[in-house]
């Protein structure tokens, strides 16, 4: 439940700080964090058995609810992209001159390829004859994480921006900067969690391994013991 107050008021307090729509900018902060903060965390934690809403509904529900929140957030952080571009367009500034910037397109980019990602990951079933399913829903689980931790490491650069230093300090501007952090631990723990124990496990095939091999060398030590 705290996972979910953190994503709701940052959401919220942003929404207050940026007030989108008083002019392009605006809408930049508003849209990165309804698609990364709200959108994209609530898709990831839908999952988890400690702290999804729906703890109750079948796999294949939250299957289709995870993907059409992050359709939801993909068109937003569009938006958030190209609200940004044009304002700086306009300013004649130049692109991606900041660690925040720089750490936003990667986070851009990510998305688009954990987006394919989540394509094979549901239909990995046709795709078992060239790679095992629960790789390939293993890879897409971490590489959606490693785009989560640049979107809340994204987040984390942006209180350090003009804009928000000038509309935050104090305690507040702390509250703000450490909650990224907090979703980034709880996503990777139920990632790791989730994923970790399943490939871990060792083959059903080792054990039958094991003894053929000692059978092969019975003789090889029966042979010595003669011989002695």
């Amino acid at each position: 439940m705290v996972f979910h107050l953190i994503t709701g008021a940052i959401t919220a307090f942003m929404l207050y700080t940026a007030v989108p729509g008083s002019d392009l900018f605006s809408w930049h902060p508003t849209l990165m964090t309804i698609a990364f903060c709200l959108l994209m965390s609530q898709a990831i934690v839908i999952f988890s058995p400690e702290s999804s809403l729906l703890q109750n509904s079948s796999r294949a529900d939250k299957i289709q609810l995870h993907w059409i929140l992050n359709v939801f957030s993909i068109l937003a952080a569009a938006g958030g992209f190209g609200s940004i571009y044009l304002n700086k367009e306009i300013a004649g500034k130049k692109h991606f001159t900041t660690w925040h910037g720089q750490f936003g397109l990667a986070t851009c980019v990510g998305v688009i390829l954990a987006a394919l990602g989540g394509v094979a990951a549901k239909y990995s079933g046709t795709l078992r004859n060239y790679v095992r399913p629960i790789n390939i829903k293993l890879y897409h689980a971490t590489g959606a994480l490693v785009v989560f931790s640049l979107a809340m490491t994204t987040m984390c650069l942006a209180c350090y921006s003009n804009w928000f230093r000038k509309r935050v300090d104090g305690y507040l501007w702390r509250c703000v900067f450490w909650s990224p952090v907090i979703l980034v631990v709880c996503v990777a723990r139920q990632v790791t969690q989730s994923y970790l124990p399943r490939v871990a496990k060792p083959s059903s095939s080792a054990p039958a391994v094991t003894t053929e091999r000692k059978r092969a060398q019975q003789p090889q030590q029966a042979a010595k013991e003669k011989a002695q």
